[in-house]
């Protein structure tokens, strides 16, 4: 199924360096080791069919997106990004 629009997800800016590391963490996950096995998490971007487009910017599906700003929300996040722009067009 084609999403039917993409909302761009863009980190504000004056952000603290500790909140950019969270939400860059959170957004693309991360990697830990426990006993010399190393775990991948997975990020919003890959569990929601997002694309990175930088390190700030992110695009989502539109119809994906509340679950976006919940899962920020969640963690205090959603007050460090904007939705820059809605796009409802059919992308081909």
């Amino acid at each position: 199924m084609k999403p039917s629009g993409y909302v761009l997800l863009k980190v504000a800016q004056n952000v603290p360096r500790n909140v950019k590391i969270k939400i860059y963490k959170t957004m693309n996950g991360t990697v830990v080791t426990i006993k010399g096995k190393r775990y991948r998490s997975k990020g919003l971007v890959e569990l929601m069919d997002g694309i990175k487009i930088n390190g700030s910017l992110y695009a989502f599906p539109l119809e994906k997106m509340p679950k976006v700003i919940g899962e920020l929300s969640e963690r205090g996040l959603d007050t460090f990004v904007e939705v820059i722009n809605m796009c409802t067009c059919k992308c081909d």
